[in-house]
């Protein structure tokens, strides 16, 4: 089996961070201008709350996709040691 280089390990965790970072910050506000100001046009607390919660739900899934990814390429790597019997 390949080993991950380091650098293919850094390129991983950099856009996972960037994800995690990202996707709930432009969802909320996704969310709060375009869907429920715009379409539902609910008031200011109200289209906060659930734009809040729409985010976190966006965390937990981009949280959840790293793990799965960091589980599923754990079991990739070679072992360190070989035990071999002569």
């Amino acid at each position: 089996m390949v080993e991950p280089t380091m650098f293919n390990v850094f390129k991983t965790v950099f856009y996972y961070s960037i994800f995690i970072l990202l996707a709930p910050i432009s969802s909320f506000f996704l969310a709060k201008v375009f869907f429920f100001d715009g379409v539902l046009g609910t008031s200011n607390v109200t289209s906060n709350v659930w734009s809040a919660v729409i985010a976190v739900v966006v965390l937990h899934i981009a949280l959840g996709l790293y793990i799965y990814k960091a589980y599923s390429d754990q079991g990739k790597t070679k072992p360190d040691k070989d035990d071999k019997m002569d």
